[in-house]
């Protein structure tokens, strides 16, 4: 078993650099950590390819699938104007943790994790900062926790047994987007938006996906809005807008048969 432990340092405050992480591997059981400290830095992390002549997202590789099981992959950022990115490619990608902490304001953070039984986080403190992942796969877990003025958080899922969440806290615009889709059943999604200024929320279920559970929960001053729609068969609904502005909520329910169907709106 093949096990790497990596740890790259790169102090942009005393550089005022732009700094690059690159960091292609395959295998099980690594342990990688990485921090970057300063503006304008990138990180790039590949689990499951060669590292050849090709080309792609990271240049001189191309996407030949290998196993990435069981690793723990953790990106530190502390700055501002950053990038972060942890990347899986299709092939026995079991069991992995990943994990990208970010403080500092207009940051960006996105994790692209395949197959079943993995965790993704993202956690960014900060204004103005962007979160996305995206999976495949069955048993995995989502999370996405900002805090600070204005944020920005999509999770797109294909896949069974599966827990999103994305909680804001803060001030300025509260945006979470979460997309369920393919055939996907038994998968739970819960936002929870908190603070001054305005939310919105989209919650779309598409595709026949069976027993689906949505929480969202939206408090504080500034609007509330939530859109949700479900292409589904059996789903329980709940959802709750509290405070002292304007809040609006729409949804579109397609399942005609065969559907239970349980749905809670309080709007206080």
């Amino acid at each position: 078993m093949a096990r790497a432990i990596i740890l790259l340092l790169f102090f942009s405050h005393l550089s005022f650099a732009d700094n690059t992480t690159q960091i292609t591997y395959k295998g099980s059981g690594s342990n990688i950590i990485t921090k970057q400290v300063g503006s304008g830095n990138t990180t790039y992390i590949l689990c499951g390819s060669d590292n050849n002549n090709g080309s792609g997202t990271f240049p001189g590789t191309t996407y030949v699938t290998h196993t990435c099981s069981n690793a723990n992959i953790t990106s530190n950022v502390d700055g501002t104007s950053n990038t972060s990115r942890i990347y899986t490619v299709w092939s026995n990608h079991i069991g992995n943790r990943y994990t990208i902490n970010i403080d500092g304001n207009s940051n960006s953070a996105y994790i692209d994790q395949d197959e079943d039984d993995n965790v993704s986080s993202i956690t960014q403190t900060g204004n103005n900062n962007t979160a996305e992942q995206l999976g495949t796969g069955d048993d995995n877990v989502y999370t996405i926790t900002q805090t600070g003025n204005s944020k920005y958080a999509k999770i797109l899922t294909f896949g069974d047994d599966s827990d999103v969440t994305i909680t804001q806290s803060g001030t300025g615009a509260h945006n979470s987007y979460v997309y369920n889709y393919g055939y996907a059943d038994n998968n739970s999604t819960t936002i929870v938006q908190s603070g001054s200024g305005n939310k919105d929320a989209d919650i779309f279920f598409y595709s026949d996906a069976d027993n689906s559970d949505i929480d969202l929960t939206q408090t504080g001053n500034g609007a509330h809005t939530a859109n949700m729609k479900f292409y589904t068969d059996d789903y329980n609904v709940d959802v709750t807008q509290a405070g002292s502005t304007n809040q609006a909520y729409s949804a579109t329910f397609n399942c005609t048969s065969s559907c239970t169907k349980t749905i809670t709106i309080t709007q206080q």
